[in-house]
């Protein structure tokens, strides 16, 4: 074997990347002090791909992406997300092997990204709204999404304090 095939890749230098085009929810979501709800980038990331995989939408990348290193998802053991995702997904524990995990995250990106451009739609669609938050709109359609899937009743008041 060549020096190659025996060198390790640290798996939390992995990245996991999220496509530029949804820097403006970024903004939104994390980093603007009157509408965050998300401390962290990679919370909203876990966020969006949860939405993903509900709504069953998942989008590859564009070219145009920006990495968050998988060890700063593992810091807080949000890496967890990621596994679920992929095992949810593949429905066989091998993707939880180091030398799957690049499949895992792919699987996670895509997802996430989905989500991210499903958000985005619905905030697209909510102008005419007096929902400047996008908080009305975010639970609204979260609460629709738990009622056709006998979830929670409809109408049903969703308390949560931000």
């Amino acid at each position: 074997m060549n020096n190659i095939e025996n060198t390790k890749i640290d798996w939390r230098n992995r990245n996991v990347y999220r496509d530029r085009k949804h820097e403006h929810l970024i903004k939104f979501f994390v980093e603007d002090k009157d509408t965050a709800i998300f401390d962290f980038n990679k919370e909203l990331m876990v966020f969006a791909a949860m939405v993903g995989y509900c709504f069953n939408i998942k989008k590859p990348l564009s070219n145009d992406k920006i990495p968050i290193a998988l060890g700063t998802y593992a810091s807080s053991e949000d890496d967890g997300f990621i596994y679920l995702l992929a095992l949810m997904e593949q429905r066989d524990a091998t993707c939880l092997k180091e030398s799957h995990i690049q499949d895992s995250i792919k699987i996670f990106e895509e997802y996430c990204n989905g989500g991210l451009d499903l958000i985005n739609d619905w905030f697209n669609t909510s102008k005419g709204r007096a929902d400047l938050l996008k908080l009305d709109t975010l639970e609204e359609k979260l609460m629709e999404q738990l009622a056709s899937n006998n979830l929670v009743e409809n109408n049903v008041e969703l308390d949560v304090d931000f």
